[in-house]
């Protein structure tokens, strides 16, 4: 599990003294490890984005169907 949440931004004041730090729309927020690759995130609105559709199950399915695929 990747969490990209305030424990890895910056915190500094970003929008004015006393504010902290947070996200705006466009920011593009980056996480990488050589062993899974690299995952980019441009921030939005939940609601102006594409629903999000590939949930638990199908990556478990997505899964077990690599594993048999390699044997």
């Amino acid at each position: 599990m990747l969490f990209l949440g305030t424990m890895f931004a910056p915190t500094l004041d970003r929008l004015g003294p006393g504010q902290g730090f947070t996200h705006v729309i466009g920011d593009i927020v980056t996480i990488s490890t050589p062993r899974i690759g690299t995952l980019v995130n441009r921030v939005n609105r939940s609601d102006r984005i594409e629903p999000w559709t590939f949930g638990l199950r199908a990556l478990i399915e997505s899964l077990a169907q690599r594993s048999t695929q390699s044997r």
